[in-house]
C-alpha cells in the first residue's frame, strides 16, 4: 500500500543554536511525524531527479525501510565522487564501490537524501540531526548526515542505495554518472 503525501506542508527554517541544515532537517522530520504520512522523502534543491524517481523507489520503502539513489558530488580539487563510503572519513581509500547493474546495496555511509519509512524516524530519539565539531574529511566541521546515519543504523536499519536510480548534482551542469564517466576518461586519476 502506498503512503500518503502531504503536498501542502510548509517547512519552517531557523538557525537557533545549530547550523541551518540541522534546524531545517529536524523541523522537516518533526512536521512529517505530525502529518500521519507513511514515508518521508528528503531531497535537495540542487539535484536533478529522474522522472521515475518516486515511481521506482516508493514501492521499495516497505521492504527496505531506508532507500535512495546514487548521488554524485564534487571532490577536493578537480574530480567528482559517488556519495558512498566505508566509514565516516571521506577519502578515496574509504569509498564504497557501487556496482552499475541496477542492484540495491547496503552502504555504510551515504548521503541522507533518501526515502524513509515512518517506523525508522519514530525509533530515532530527538534531535534526529545534530552538529558536532569534527572534521568530515572535506574540511567541514558539521557533517550532520553521518551522525544521522549512525542513529539509523543504531536503531537497526541498514541504508540502501538503488544503483539503477541516479540523481544529478547541479553545479554549472549536473554532476551525474555520465558526467563522472566523461570526466574520468579525460583524467589519469580515476577513483
Amino acid at each position: 500500500m502506498m503512503g500518503q503525501v502531504d503536498f501542502m506542508a510548509k517547512p519552517e527554517f531557523g538557525r537557533a543554536k545549530h547550523p541551518w541544515d540541522v534546524c531545517r532537517n529536524n523541523q522537516l522530520i518533526d512536521g512529517f511525524l505530525n502529518s500521519g504520512c507513511d514515508y518521508f522523502a528528503k531531497t535537495d534543491i540542487d539535484q536533478k531527479y529522474p522522472v521515475d524517481y518516486f515511481k521506482t523507489l516508493v514501492p521499495l520503502v516497505d521492504q527496505y525501510k531506508v532507500i535512495g539513489p546514487v548521488i554524485y558530488d564534487r571532490w577536493r580539487g578537480p574530480g567528482f565522487i559517488p556519495l558512498a563510503f566505508r566509514n565516516k572519513m571521506i577519502t578515496r581509500e574509504n569509498m564504497f564501490p557501487l556496482p552499475r547493474d541496477g542492484s540495491i546495496v547496503d552502504v555504510p555511509y551515504s548521503h541522507t537524501n533518501l526515502i524513509y519509512a515512518r517506523e525508522v524516524l519514530e525509533k530515532i530519539p530527538r534531535p534526529w540531526y545534530e552538529a558536532y565539531a569534527t572534521d568530515d574529511g572535506l574540511g567541514r566541521k558539521n557533517h550532520v548526515d553521518y551522525t544521522f546515519l549512525d542513529k539509523i543504523r543504531n536503531a537497526g536499519y541498514p541504508i540502501y542505495i538503488h544503483t539503477g536510480v541516479v540523481v544529478g548534482h547541479l553545479a554549472t551542469q549536473p554532476i551525474d554518472q555520465e558526467f563522472y564517466d566523461t570526466w574520468h576518461r579525460g583524467h589519469k586519476e580515476v577513483l
